[in-house]
């Protein structure tokens, strides 16, 4: 008898890392693939450190997997972009002022959404902690001309990406908060704008 309880302990003892490490980037990309097509609303904050000044957007975006995603700003302003696979890769890398906030964002929701995390990894260190239902995701960059823009980026969520913050090396930073997120319709995805309307 004692036998036998030393040997489930000792097997419980092993397990024990293992479910610790049971969630890792395949798991929380295979969590976010069950969703192929999403909506919802997003609240922006961007901290221009060199003027000390606080601007905040708001609107709504669509992701559709391996197609676009639909960024429409409804205030201050309205504007919409529509930022597809083809385009992820220069606006991830633009260093202009404009690109370097809602099209780095769109760009990367759809690597990661996307499961474009090899197109990642080439470029940013990745430290993922955390289970499916609370998980948090720090990406570092790899080479020093990335890191001359970009400090780190933190992406953080549950069954979706949730909140996403960019901290640039010269002290801007960039938060966004996404809620009310739902699957689309095929109905709702017909009625997206096309990239052309960009």
């Amino acid at each position: 008898m004692m036998r036998r309880l030393i040997a489930y302990a000792c097997l419980g003892l092993v397990g024990l890392p293992l479910a610790a490490h049971a969630f890792d980037r395949q798991a929380l990309q295979a969590r976010l693939e069950q969703t192929p097509a999403l909506e919802g609303h997003f609240t922006q904050t961007r901290w221009l450190a060199d003027v000390d000044t606080e601007l905040e957007s708001q609107g709504r975006f669509a992701y559709v997997r391996d197609e676009k995603v639909v960024w429409q700003l409804q205030t201050p302003v309205e504007d919409t972009l529509v930022l597809t696979p083809a385009d992820a890769d220069d606006a991830a890398q633009s260093e202009s002022a404009r690109q370097a906030g809602r099209e780095q964002i769109a760009a990367l929701l759809l690597r990661l959404l996307g499961g474009d995390w090899s197109a990642l990894d080439s470029r940013f260190t990745q430290t993922l902690e955390g289970d499916a239902d609370d998980w948090q995701v720090r990406l570092t960059p790899r080479d020093s001309a990335l890191a001359e823009r970009i400090g780190e980026i933190r992406l953080a969520g549950g069954r979706y990406v949730e909140h996403l913050e960019m901290n640039t090396a010269g002290g801007d930073r960039l938060s966004v908060d996404f809620s009310d997120q739902t699957p689309l319709t095929p109905e709702a995805i017909d009625a997206l704008p096309d990239a052309d309307t960009r």
